[in-house]
This record gives C-alpha cells, sequence and structure tokens, in this order.
C-alpha cells in the first residue's frame, strides 16, 4: 500500500453512520488524506417529525427531492475543489447516478461499499453500473448484478470491525447473553420465538422500542446508542444474533464481525452462507437452527467457561487477521488493480 501515500480520498457517508469513523481512520492509517461530506444533511433526513409529515403528505415530498439536488451539487463543488483521488461512498442512495458518472469523467475512481441487500435491490441496480468499483456483502446480490445486467465492475466485500487490542479484551462480563437488534415481527419472524427461548438464562436486549412493548420487555434496556453496542459485546459472555430471512441473502451484518472484534462468543441461526466463509463453525462461532439447539448451546456455553473463551478468542483472533476496515480497503485496492482476482462467480 506504500502507493498510495500521499492519495487523496472524498469519502460521503451519512454524519450518522457507525462507519464513517472507522472507515476515517483506516484510510488515514493507510496514508490517505480524507475530507467527509454528509450526503444526508438537512432536516428531511435527520428529523423524525419532518420525516412523518413527509410520509403522511406525499405530495409534500418535493421538498426532499429539492435537498437531495441541493446535496448533488454541494458534492460536485467539493470534488471540484478538494480533488480527491478516490470517491468512497458507503451507500449512496441519495447521489444521483448522473452525478457519480460527472466524478468519474473528472478523472476521480468511484467506489461505492453498499452494505444493504435484496431489500434495497431497485437501488441497487440503478446505481451500480456508475461506479468504477461497486462492492456488496451478499453473493445473491452479486449473482443479480452479473446475470441480470451483465456488471463486471462488482464484488465481493464484507462488513469489518475495529477490534479490540487483545489485552483490553474484558475479563469479568456483565452480562450472560445479549442481543441488540430492531424488534419487527414482519422483517425477523424468528426473534421473539428464539429469544424467548433463553429468556430465563440471563438474556438482555437493546434495540428498537417495539421490544417494551412485547413479552420480552423485562429484558429490554432500551436503545444502544453509538459505540454503547461494542461495550455491551465487550462485557458479554454470549453475544446472540437473529438474522431476517424474509429477503434471498448469504452475506452478513456488521454484527459477527464486532461481537468477534470485542471477544464475545458470537451465536447465530444458520440462515446466512457468508458465515462459514468467514469463521470456522463450532472453533470460531457457534451456530444453531431452532430454539431447541439454540437452548442447549448456551446452556452448555454458559457452565463451560473454557470453551466458550476459546472459540471466543479463536474468533476474535480471525478478526483481527482476515476482518479489519484497514484488511478491506486493502482488499478494494487490490481489486483495482487486480480485478481478474476478484470477480464473482
Amino acid at each position: 500500500m506504500n502507493e498510495l501515500a500521499a492519495k487523496k480520498v472524498l469519502l460521503a457517508i451519512p454524519g450518522g453512520s457507525l462507519f464513517t469513523d472507522p472507515f476515517v481512520r483506516a484510510f488515514e492509517r493507510l496514508h490517505f488524506e480524507c475530507k467527509v461530506f454528509d450526503y444526508r444533511q438537512g432536516a428531511v433526513f435527520t428529523s423524525p417529525t419532518v420525516r412523518r409529515i413527509l410520509n403522511r403528505f406525499p405530495f409534500l415530498k418535493f421538498i426532499k427531492k429539492r435537498r437531495v439536488a441541493k446535496t448533488n451539487r454541494r458534492l460536485l463543488k467539493l470534488v471540484e475543489e478538494f480533488k480527491p483521488t478516490y470517491f468512497f461512498t458507503q451507500k449512496g442512495e441519495n447521489i444521483y447516478p448522473e452525478t457519480v458518472r460527472s466524478i468519474g469523467k473528472s478523472g476521480v475512481i468511484t467506489i461505492n461499499f453498499f452494505n444493504d441487500m435484496m431489500n434495497l435491490w431497485d437501488v441497487i441496480k440503478k446505481i451500480a453500473p456508475e461506479y468504477t468499483y461497486f462492492s456488496n456483502q451478499c453473493h445473491v446480490v452479486l449473482h443479480r448484478l452479473w446475470g441480470e445486467l451483465g456488471l463486471r465492475n462488482c464484488h465481493y466485500l464484507a462488513h469489518s470491525a475495529e477490534p479490540l487490542l487483545e489485552q483490553a479484551l474484558v475479563k469479568e462480563k456483565k452480562y450472560d447473553i445479549s442481543f441488540i437488534g430492531t424488534y419487527n415481527g414482519e422483517i425477523y419472524p424468528n426473534r421473539e420465538k428464539y429469544l424467548t427461548a433463553i429468556s430465563d438464562l440471563g438474556l438482555h436486549i437493546w434495540g428498537s422500542d417495539g421490544w417494551a412493548n412485547s413479552p420480552l420487555r423485562n429484558h429490554f434496556h432500551g436503545r444502544s446508542h453509538g459505540d454503547q453496542r461494542l461495550e455491551i459485546y465487550a462485557n458479554s459472555k454470549i453475544v446472540v444474533d437473529v438474522n431476517w430471512d424474509v429477503w434471498p441473502a448469504e452475506g452478513l451484518s456488521n454484527r459477527p464481525f464486532e461481537v468477534t472484534g470485542c471477544g464475545a462468543l458470537f451465536m447465530t441461526d444458520h440462515v446466512r452462507e457468508d458465515i462459514k466463509r468467514a469463521y470456522a463453525e463450532g472453533q470460531e462461532v457457534v451456530l444453531f437452527k431452532d430454539e431447541k439447539e439454540l437452548r442447549e448451546k448456551v446452556q452448555y456455553f454458559l457452565l463451560q467457561k473454557e470453551d466458550r473463551e476459546c472459540i471466543a478468542l479463536a474468533g476474535y483472533r480471525r478478526t483481527v487477521k482476515d476482518h479489519t476496515y484497514d484488511r478491506r480497503i486493502e482488499q478494494i485496492f487490490d481489486t483495482l488493480e487486480h480485478p481478474e482476482n476478484y470477480l464473482h462467480k
């Protein structure tokens, strides 16, 4: 990566995104001059009240359109002033395709890490062709980009983490079992069912307000804000994850990488094939197929501290080795130089 020293990157990432600071720090560690542009500025994005009004009165949607148009104009002006070597965006759903084309025509290499999957296919298929490098963490999405659209600029890129230093891993954990996530019976039909199966074993829940009105309300601690989730993971013996399976998906969220990077034992339902591509089952993470198996494995690992900590440490070390932000950025640039090595098949 030495040849990338002194290069400039403009990062278009929402100001409140959990990914902003880690990506900036990683680019800076790799000797980039960074500038961040928030493409979701303004009350139409940041104010819940304004969003509710716009959803209730569709004829007011022109307000959001004006804001998005202004954002694109500001972005083009910033590109002209900053003169980046690379333009990097996380998702970038409000950045017009013609804006990306214009940036590319100015000689800037355009990169998109689109970290949603088939739930946003209509957005993906519209913007993916415009980037020099478009990435997604799900092979289902990539198959469609290749097969339906015939694109060759689209590549696999998993999520990542900023692991704690090994000597900073928490030894005495506050929580037996933790879960952080949204309560939504339509998108996540299994969450309440699975978590109920282990609710008497020391379960703690953080997430959306829907949990407060659920049968698991007594285990709910409210929302986690910012990096609070990392403190929760670090202080948990076991972190359970229950994915959505209402759309086809193989890719992972950032959760397995962050949980293992904080030194907790990560336990997840086996509905995403990429978990086996990223970690060794039973050696670095633990999988379950139903409520019965989840309960049995939670009970076992709560009692067997040595086995639990051995798998958690192995998962942590795999994340440190293969799944950091630095590694992902290095992979992006290696792909740009040698795309034939990363073509999805």
